[in-house]
């Protein structure tokens, strides 16, 4: 079982990049489908959960998110009415839907350490990540205008596997600081290789390691993403720093290793700062528009916190609210804010956002103090683990990488290593999962699975109504909002029936299907008052 529980998670870690980042929702439903399995074979097999100290807190912080959003999902609210003194939601559907993925990720930040226990199962996995990242980069470096996408989507955009290419910079940064570290953690090897006359493999197997760290790194410039750029800079040098400060015995040597990295930091940050135009440039965003983009997207966030301060918007909401207070209107759907945190910030308020952001620091804090205890060999893969981490984080300031699930995979896959039995020996507990508790985590499960589940029947309904005949079109999108009753696909129904009727040359229908498209605007707009594409098709469908 142990043996089929790993292969699983490997199947998944190289089906998420290579399902278009499985951003699709299809897609996310394989991937929260296996994870669930996952864990509750390993539940059934071995009837009980390991765990250590970051995971308990790990734990305390998704119980809290999945309990926040499922309160603010008790309580909805309009626009038009005043901000509310309890958690509530702009958007139920989607704050619900957010509670959905929080119970999938703790699911998979349980599943990791309880399978991957040990230390040389660890880097099984690692090694794992290595390849994967091998070939998402293959991939990528023959198909870098997004081909492997447009082949299969038609969409004419994305880079290798990708949808986007700031996903794709972050994704291959984490996994280039996962092979940097397994090369300098396996140099530790050499003298057993040469004990057994094996110095050409090792020599081999390093030059691979090598080979594959510099061409991820190259690939990450090649993308042009200065947010994947950014990150993959940053993870470097705070691994150098976790690997100069705790390493070492002397403290001589500490002070001297630290001080470099301080230097070349510095150094690092004034060419970056001089050579700022000619970076713009080479990431083809010399015009500046997407810096001001995302600052008004910024402020118009702000905005929003400072009329919801306390509870915040709803998590998940932000679409639904954020067009209405922008400054200038966008061409493209606003779906994410282009900042992981702040978005937080704004679905929870402040009240939530402090306990989140306290409980992420007791666990770095917990993570960061547990290298100085680790043998010499450990120390080295356990910080690049910390230092892919970071890679997210900070990519996560500028971007949206938490809410594509190729790259939050990977994270919390990352996450549950480095919160494995391996590096914690002597702390480590155990929890019986008795029949009452196995029932309550399947529940937990099969309720997480409804509604991305019902988003993907939903999607299926209305991508392939696209070209079909208008009756047969519009049978099916309503089909898809009974599914999964979201503003967009209503929008869409609503100018199927609208583009019928300008359509039809019968005069009674066309009234009746301009009824109709008023109808669908006129009820979602009840919900949702200031949506601004809902507004133009229920003025423009208004009866004559």
């Amino acid at each position: 079982m142990t043996v089929f529980l790993k292969a699983l998670l490997g199947v998944l870690l190289f089906f998420a990049p290579f399902s278009f980042a499985a951003a699709e929702p299809w897609a996310f439903s394989v991937l929260q489908g296996g994870i669930f399995a996952g864990l509750l074979l390993t539940l059934f097999s071995r009837r009980q959960i390991v765990y250590t100290k970051p995971l308990k807190w790990l734990f305390f912080t998704f119980a809290f998110l999945i309990g926040y959003t499922l309160l603010q999902a008790l309580f909805t609210q309009t626009l038009l009415d005043p901000p509310a003194w309890y958690p509530a939601t702009l958007m139920r559907l989607y704050t619900l839907e957010h509670a959905s993925w929080f119970v999938t990720y703790l699911a998979l930040l349980v599943w990791v350490p309880n399978v991957w226990e040990s230390f040389k199962s660890n880097r099984i996995l690692l090694f794992l990540i290595v390849l994967c990242g091998f070939a998402v980069g293959l991939c990528a470096l023959g198909l870098q205008k997004g081909q492997y996408i447009q082949f299969f989507t038609g969409v004419k955009a994305g880079f290798g596997p990708f949808l986007n290419r700031n996903h794709a910079g972050v994704f291959l940064g984490m996994c280039a600081l996962i092979t940097l570290g397994y090369a300098v953690s396996s140099w530790t090897d050499y003298a057993h290789f040469r004990a057994n006359r094996r110095g050409n493999e090792f020599i081999l197997r390093q030059s691979f390691l090598g080979l594959v760290f510099v061409g991820l790194c190259a690939l990450v410039v090649a993308t042009r993403s200065r947010g994947g750029m950014l990150s993959l800079g940053v993870g470097i040098f705070f691994y150098s720093f976790l690997c100069c400060f705790f390493v070492p015995q002397e403290k001589n040597t500490r002070l001297k290793g630290v001080l470099l990295v301080v230097v070349l930091l510095a150094a690092a940050a004034a060419v970056v700062w001089w050579q700022a135009d000619a970076i713009n440039a080479y990431a083809q965003r010399a015009t500046g528009a997407s810096e001001e983009t995302r600052k008004m997207l910024y402020r118009t966030a702000w905005e929003m916190i400072q009329i919801y301060p306390w509870w915040g918007i709803g998590v998940g909401a932000m679409p639904v609210a954020i067009t209405s207070f922008m400054e200038y209107p966008l061409n493209a759907y606003v779906e994410r804010l282009h900042s992981d945190w702040l978005e937080m910030l704004l679905g929870m308020g402040f009240i939530g956002y402090v306990f989140v952001l306290a409980c992420a620091a007791i666990t770095a804090w917990i993570l960061i103090k547990r290298i100085s205890h680790l043998e010499r060999k450990k120390q080295f893969l356990y910080a690049s683990l910390l230092s892919a981490l970071v890679v997210m984080c900070v990519g996560s300031t500028v971007d949206f990488h938490f809410f594509i699930p190729a790259n939050a995979f990977l994270f919390f896959v990352i996450l549950g290593l480095a919160c494995s039995p391996s590096y914690y020996k002597g702390h480590v507990h155990t929890l019986s999962c008795g029949p009452v508790l196995t029932a309550a985590v399947c529940l937990a499960m099969a309720a997480a699975l409804y509604w991305p589940t019902q988003h993907t029947v939903a999607w299926r309904l209305f991508v392939f109504g696209k070209g079909l005949k208008p009756e047969s079109q519009i049978a099916l999108y309503q089909q898809g909002l009974g599914h999964y009753p979201s503003p967009r696909f209503a929008l869409r129904l609503g100018n199927a029936f609208y583009n019928y009727s300008r359509r039809t040359k019968d005069a009674q229908q066309a009234v009746a299907l301009r009824g109709q498209a008023h109808q669908t605007a006129e009820t979602y707009l009840e919900k949702y008052p200031k949506e601004k594409e809902l507004s133009k098709l229920y003025m423009i469908s208004l009866p004559n």
